[in-house]
């Protein structure tokens, strides 16, 4: 599924714009990843994405179909988001949170199927949660937290996958483990956004990369062409010194710009 993003803007209130006039193209198969300072829109757009706050003008559309035109259930078949703001039910276990990806597919007085716990079954073996299944919420570390809100998105079962800042809390392995199932799912035919901080994983994993600073999309296309000695200035303040070849390279901080 493509997702669209046409001359999007939203203010928290009328004299603080945070995003101005965005326009962005998601297609299928492609991995891209949205760059940017902290409070530069980069959550907010996904917010808006997800309908959780409102938009200010524009519009968002999936193949074509106003996002507003869609019930939530329509959109949850859809548009799956691992959020830093998704509250965790402390007294549920890893299944059934898990589980929970399945909802928007049930009817009113259906219950889960054989089917349904046969796919949140493989997506805990995915993320190596299996041991952990009967486990309560509360009594994991933030990254088997992390991987358990990962696992509940693969249950889901969407077209459209939002990373947001996935690689919080965990350790260096499952960081690149769970980059790698990003991959894989746009591999497969998904439409994958994520939202990073870190540039060599950005560099290493992106189709695409999208900068955005001051409301508006500073740059975009290939990671070797966007992240550059000269944005890591403009947008990040902090004079780098790139180290690798030319396809991946590592921007090294030498000190900040005042």
């Amino acid at each position: 599924m493509t997702l669209k993003i046409d001359n999007v803007s939203f203010s928290y209130q009328a004299d603080r714009k945070i995003l101005d006039t965005i326009s962005l193209t998601f297609k299928p198969g492609k991995f891209y990843v949205i760059i940017g300072q902290n409070g530069c829109g980069k959550s907010t757009l996904f917010n808006l994405i997800m309908r959780h706050l409102p938009l200010s003008s524009g519009q968002i559309r999936i193949n074509g179909k106003d996002l507003q035109q869609l019930s939530f259930k329509e959109q949850a078949q859809r548009v799956s988001v691992l959020s830093q703001s998704m509250p965790l039910p402390e007294f549920m276990t890893v299944a059934d949170m898990v589980m929970q990806g399945r909802f928007c597919y049930q009817g009113f007085f259906s219950r889960f199927s054989a089917e349904d716990r046969t796919i949140a079954e493989q997506a805990m073996q995915k993320m190596q949660l299996t041991e952990l299944a009967n486990k309560r919420l509360s009594t994991l570390s933030g990254g088997q937290q992390q991987r358990a809100r990962m696992a509940m998105l693969l249950t889901q079962q969407t077209d459209i996958v939002l990373l947001d800042e996935p690689t919080t809390h965990l350790d260096l392995k499952h960081q690149y483990m769970l980059l790698d199932l990003g991959r894989e799912l746009a591999q497969q035919g998904k439409t994958v956004v994520a939202i990073l901080h870190d540039m060599t994983q950005a560099a290493l994993y992106a189709d695409h990369v999208i900068v955005l600073a001051e409301q508006k999309i500073y740059a975009q296309g290939a990671a070797q062409s966007v992240i550059t000695d000269t944005m890591m200035q403009h947008v990040f303040h902090v004079n780098t010194s790139r180290v690798g070849n030319e396809k991946v390279g590592i921007h090294v901080p030498t000190h900040l710009i005042a």
